[in-house]
Parts: structure tokens; sequence; C-alpha cells
């Protein structure tokens, strides 16, 4: 396969060559126009080899990733959608410069499931919690992204500085400058405000066309959404969202929760990718930044892959490893079935169940389950962990290799 060399490199190494392929590519019939234009040049992109490889592995990652959790319990997987969302929304802060712990993530999350909405982080975590559980993202008009800013990120965005708070109608009046990786301005955002909703609807439109792969209109949205930068700051995070949720609309929702995890991966490329395409010399094609993103929604979606499947193996290893040491005195059917919820918390949640989790789960009573843990007490396989006053439990997995 050829690589896709960018017009700004081929510029370089002739001026008469560049002009050519321009043409070549502009005029090919698998070019895709857009009515807008990115630094001076007509935005379009090219269906190129490469971006129909990366369409093709993502449908084959997304099916063996749903097979994976066909074959996983289902409160692991649940458990482990929450350890995703947690590393999500920590990454996703933190390519902004914002600092959030995994803790705060997990209290806040812990929170809205007693309907408690107090806390910093709030809006973020509800609406990867949203995502999380299958919920409808309406991302149709500019009152829908504006509505889905306020609650993700406005509340951080004016704590940390209060003039950043949108002063349009939907989004901001005044000037802001996108910047690189180390902070130097690259070009100014959109402006004014009605050039903004202007592009917006035509971004929204991409976004929404389900003609077009979904990698590739995810791919373009995330672009075209940075180049507009319709908000003083929150962009970046808003930006990741809305990509995790097109995702999510059309894949398992798991990949969705594993972007940012990716783009902090390839963080040079994926800022590298920006500047090449906001760049005069590469004159409106957006084909380099869709092959970039598409790798990193392919990267994100064989990471979550090969996690599930060595959570899977490490399973299956420790089920075997516990039922060899209790080979002679033996446990019974609800005793192997508590040593079985207990060793998935240890590998696919945050924090691992309380006894009252437990009797839940095997609708039995709290004293039950105490009386039912005895054996594994016995020989030290139960890691304990304490919250407020609630102790957390889960099969110590160190202390279950030595004894085997």
């Amino acid at each position: 396969m050829t690589e896709y060399k960018t017009l700004r490199t081929i510029f370089h190494i002739s001026e008469e060559k560049a002009k050519t392929i321009y043409d070549q590519r502009f005029n090919s019939k698998d070019a895709i126009h857009f009515d807008f234009s990115v630094v001076g040049s007509q935005a379009f992109y090219v269906m190129d080899s490469e971006v129909y490889k990366l369409i093709l592995a993502a449908e084959r990652l997304d099916r063996e990733i749903t097979n994976l959790q066909k074959e996983l319990p289902e409160i692991a997987i649940d458990q482990y959608k929450n350890k995703c969302l947690i590393d999500e929304i920590v990454l996703t802060n933190e390519i902004e410069g914002v600092h959030s712990s995994r803790q705060e993530i997990d209290d806040v999350l812990e929170n809205l499931a007693k309907q408690d909405k107090r806390g910093r982080f709030q809006g973020i975590v509800e609406k990867y919690n949203a995502l999380n559980k299958g919920g409808a993202i309406p991302l149709k008009t500019c009152q829908d992204i504006r509505n889905l800013y306020d609650e993700l990120v406005l509340d951080e965005v004016v704590r940390e500085n209060p003039k950043n708070r949108p002063d349009g109608e939907f989004f901001r009046k005044g000037i802001t400058h996108v910047l690189d990786e180390s902070g130097r301005p690259i070009h100014n955002g959109v402006e004014p405000e009605s050039k903004i909703i202007e592009l917006v609807e035509k971004a929204l439109s991409i976004l929404n066309d389900e003609t077009v792969e979904t990698i590739v209109r995810a791919s373009l949205f995330h672009f075209i959404f940075s180049y507009i930068h319709p908000f003083y700051d929150g962009n970046g995070r808003t930006n990741r969202f809305i990509s995790s949720a097109v995702l999510a609309s059309s894949f398992s929702p798991l990949p969705g929760l594993r972007l940012s995890f990716a783009i902090k991966e390839h963080i040079q490329k994926y800022y590298k990718a920006f500047s090449i395409c906001e760049h005069t010399l590469n004159r409106g094609d957006l084909t380099p930044f869709v092959i970039m993103f598409a790798q990193i929604i392919v990267d994100a979606m064989e990471s979550m892959r090969e996690s599930l499947r060595e959570k899977k193996q490490h399973l299956d290893q420790a089920m075997d490893q516990i039922l060899i040491c209790f080979s002679e005195t033996h446990l019974d059917r609800i005793e192997e079935d508590i040593a079985y919820i207990l060793t998935q918390a240890a590998l696919f949640s945050e924090r691992g169940l309380s006894a009252k989790d437990l009797a839940a789960i095997k609708d039995v009573s709290v004293p039950t389950i105490y009386g039912k843990i005895k054996k594994l007490d016995e020989k030290g396989l139960i890691r304990r962990s304490k919250k407020g006053r609630v102790v957390y439990m889960a099969t110590d997995l160190n202390r279950l290799s030595k004894l085997t």
C-alpha cells in the first residue's frame, strides 16, 4: 500500500508535483468536497485505501470485542465499564492540563448512584455515565452542542476562569487562539459567532450523515470542531466526548471509553495531524487527519480487545488456582460463586464489592455472606479496603499465586 503523502511534504520536494497531485486528488472520483474553507482552501478528503483498511479493521475489532463481552460475566463487564469510564475522564482532563484523580471521579460516580449530584466533575461524570449505559446523546443542532457543553464542562471552565463563559447566542463572540502541543498559537478560531454557527451546522451535517462510515465522519467532525474552536475553553474535552458518543452509537460503548487513552499514547501524532491539515500548503486536504484519527480509533479498539482477552485469561487461571487451593476442603456452590465474583472484582472493578453487594447478587442475607467467605478468609484470599464505613472485598491475586 502506498503511503498517503501530505501535499505540504510533496510541495517541499517539487512545487509542480504538489500542484499536479492536488489536482488529481481534488478531482478524484473518491474525493468528497465540503462547502467551507480551511485556511483559505476548499476542504475535501479522499477515500484512500488506507481509510478503507482502517474501516474494515474497526468493524472486525468491534465484532471481536462484542464476542469477548459475551464470554465474560455481566457483573464483570459492568465493573469494567466503570473502571474504563474513570480512566477516560482522568485522561481527557489530563490532555487539557486539568488534574483529576481516579478517587475523585470514583466518588462522583458513587454519588450519582445515590442521586447525589454534589462534587467537582459531576457534569462530565454524569455525561460519560449516560454514554456508558447506552443513553442517546443529541447531536443535531447548535443548541444540542451548547447543552452538552454546559452539562459536560461549563462548571469546570468557569471555576478556572469566569471570563471563559460563552458570551454569544450559543458559542463565543470574541477571539480565541488554537494552540499546538507546546502552547504556541497555530491560528485564531473561527469568528464571528455567525460564522461559527454556520460551520458548526455544516460539521453536524457531516457527523449525522449515515451514508459516511462512522470512523470517517467521527474523524472529520473532530478536526472541524477543533478548527472552529467554538468556545473559549473546554473545546478538547467536548470534542473527545462527541467522538466517544459517535463511536458508542455504532459500535460497542467500550471503545469510546478508551479514546483518550489512545490519543494520549499518540499525542504527538494527534497534534501533528492538526498542524498538517491547518497549514496553507496542505490546501484543505483533510485526508491526513482522517487517516490519523481513524488509526487512533482502531488503536483504542485493539487496546480494548487485548485488555478483555488478558482479563478473561486471568479470570480463568485464577479460578483454576482457587479450585486447586480447595481441592481437599472443597467449596460449596455458593462459596465457589462468591470466589468467582470476588475474583472478577479484583480484575475488573475499581475497588471491589461490599458484603451488601454480594448479598444482593446472590440473593442471600449479609450474615450468610460472612459465613460463606470464611474458607477464603482462612487462606488469606480476601483483600479488603475501606471507604468511609463500607468495607470492600476482592480476591487477593498476589496471595493466590503464592499458594499455588
